[in-house]
């Protein structure tokens, strides 16, 4: 995800919606009826929002944390939780899309999609700008760290 010029708001809402896009590509490929090429896609979109994830989770949320002091019960703390939501249902969706089950992958899909929406509100309207606001020095440090960002999992 390589975005040089863009603020934190952008270049997370950005990655945003670029998993919106890529979950739309496995909706309209089950559509399509092959298999194969939603559990590509499927595949791709799991691994691309469990990064972005951690990409949160490993540089964002720690450096605000460290510059604001907001721990416990902030911000993030509530964003870690519903990250932990998240992963329950990628784990759920893994599980139908390596039996073949594309109707259960959809329907965790729609139970996944919801969560998000509301998650993604709650960053872009709230937790970004306030991290925009107290990393503005930082943030190119923090760019780089992120367009170099290897996942652990």
């Amino acid at each position: 995800m390589s975005r040089p010029g863009t603020t934190l708001v952008e270049y997370f809402t950005l990655d945003h919606q670029s998993c919106d896009s890529q979950w739309a590509e496995v909706e309209n490929a089950a559509e399509g009826g092959d298999a194969e090429t939603v559990l590509r896609l499927w595949r791709r979109f799991d691994a691309n929002l469990r990064q972005h994830l951690e990409m949160e989770e490993r540089v964002l949320f720690p450096a605000f944390e460290t510059q604001t002091g907001m721990t416990g019960s902030g911000p993030t703390f509530v964003m870690r939780s519903e990250h932990e939501q998240m992963r329950g249902l990628l784990g759920q969706m893994a599980a139908a899309a390596d039996r073949g089950d594309t109707d259960e992958l959809l329907d965790q899909g729609d139970t996944l999609l919801m969560l998000i929406q509301q998650h993604n509100q709650k960053e872009e309207g709230m937790l970004y700008p306030m991290a925009e606001q107290a990393l503005v020095d930082a943030w190119a440090d923090l760019r780089a760290r992120l367009e170099s960002f290897e996942p652990v999992s």
